[in-house]
């Protein structure tokens, strides 16, 4: 549907286009309109300044209206007059066309378009015809050559269509000059959207100067912000783990003396704990890598089923859990590895602590999208919080939380390597009741 649907700008150029030509079409249609009853109220006009010049000598002589209308010579005035009396004018003239009424006068239109006026004759239901003066001369003797163009007939759509022309030109080059600078800052907006924090904004025109600005300040806020975020959560992961090995190291030489059974219970717990900080800090690196700005170029070719066959053979399952792979075909990818491997990871084991006996695999590649489904029979998770499990260290219901071994940073890091592969992943709910997680990537 919306492939239906011009663009904006395209929409903007065909309604300016259409707007001037009718305004410019309705400008012109008014003032030959206008015009038209100008010469409408002038024709009537000099014919009742006639009428009553010929009134004004008919009452001097005493003569009868009929009598003295007829006996015009019409030679010696500039219109010619015939005596309707009290005829109907479809009569006299069957091919006039009536036109308006001025100043209680119809007046109407010769196929020539010459004008008549019909003026009533004081104390008299009688009529008087007053019509522009024929010509007495042949044309044909006098008229010079025709050809097959006039330009005065054309000449009002000529003048539409120069005054359409340049109105339009003038328009779309200010037009086109604002939808090259709004296109340039929808991409940047775009390119900063997709985490390219040096994304900025080209100096731009009026009226977006201000926007541009106001863009590009945000922007470098924005990517201070972040890499200060960036540094800390390295640095801090980093800075833990030396006390965490002096820890280990202790508890490594308290080994080495007599305990009791409980002293070593203890001690276990304690490099339980060691190791947990450790992989918390370890994700908390991935994670903060896989939001830095600097995108290594580390794509290569390889065959995906034989990737995830590996990955799935790496991964330490419970004996009840079976894991069962779909391909639609043999799918060979060009694209990050390290961040692909981090995805099939993180929702593997994430699919396996949640599944009762069976997680399924499925792989399909059409028209150059990749799509990846893994799922699992467990209890699946709760439509509200279908956006809240990628925020790192989300918790949600019993069925998933720290007692299921999951530290909180897994589908966060999942998240993370998909966008940097620019993809998208989602979370639905299995045939099998329950979770089922999505990844399309744009890989070829």
């Amino acid at each position: 549907m919306n492939k239906l649907i011009m663009p904006f700008f395209t929409r903007l150029y065909g309604l300016l286009f259409l707007a001037i030509f009718c305004s410019v079409f309705v400008t012109i249609f008014i003032l030959d309109k206008w015009n038209e009853r100008d010469a409408i109220a002038d024709f009537v006009t000099d014919t009742l300044f006639v009428k009553h010049v010929l009134e004004n000598q008919r009452e001097m002589t005493k003569t009868p209206a009929d009598i003295f209308y007829r006996g015009i010579d019409n030679s010696l005035y500039p219109f010619d007059f015939i005596w309707l009396g009290s005829d109907n004018i479809s009569l006299s003239c069957p091919h006039c066309t009536f036109i308006a009424r001025y100043n209680n006068a119809d007046v109407y239109q010769l196929k020539d378009e010459a004008l008549l006026s019909i003026h009533s004759v004081e104390d008299s239901s009688d009529k008087l015809i007053i019509k522009d003066k024929q010509q007495e001369f042949s044309l044909r003797e006098y008229a010079l050559p025709t050809s097959s163009f006039d330009i005065e007939v054309y000449a009002p759509f000529i003048v539409l269509i120069v005054i359409v022309v340049v109105i339009g030109v003038v328009l779309y080059l200010q037009i086109r000059k604002l939808q090259k600078e709004i296109n340039h800052l929808n991409q940047m907006s775009y390119q900063f959207g997709k985490g390219d924090l040096a994304a900025r904004v080209k100096p731009l025109s009026e009226p977006l100067t201000v926007l541009a600005t106001s863009f590009n300040s945000m922007a470098a806020a924005l990517s201070n912000k972040m890499n200060e975020s960036q540094i800390f959560a390295q640095a801090v992961p980093h800075e833990l783990r030396t006390p965490l090995s002096r820890i280990q190291l202790a508890s490594g030489i308290l080994r080495k003396y007599s305990l009791t059974s409980e002293q070593l219970a203890l001690i276990d717990n304690i490099d339980q704990y060691i190791c947990d900080i450790d992989e918390l800090c370890t994700q908390v690196i991935q994670f903060s890598k896989l939001n830095m700005q600097v995108k290594e170029d580390g794509n290569k070719t390889f065959n995906l089923n034989r990737f995830i066959a590996y990955r799935v053979e790496q991964l330490t399952l419970r004996s009840v859990i079976s894991i069962n792979t779909l391909c639609c075909k043999n799918i060979t990818v060009y694209c990050n590895s390290t961040h692909l491997r981090l995805i099939i990871d993180n929702l593997l084991k994430n699919a396996a602590q949640h599944a009762k006996q069976q997680v399924d695999i499925t792989v399909i590649s059409t028209k150059g999208v990749l799509k990846i489904t893994i799922e699992d029979d467990g209890k699946g998770i709760s439509k509200h919080d279908h956006d809240t499990i990628f925020v790192p260290y989300a918790r949600l219901d019993s069925s998933r939380t720290r007692k299921t071994g999951g530290l909180g940073m897994g589908l966060a890091i999942v998240k993370g390597a998909v966008n940097q592969l620019g993809g998208e992943v989602s979370v639905a709910r299995s045939s099998s009741g329950g979770a089922m997680f999505i990844i399309k990537l744009p890989i070829l």
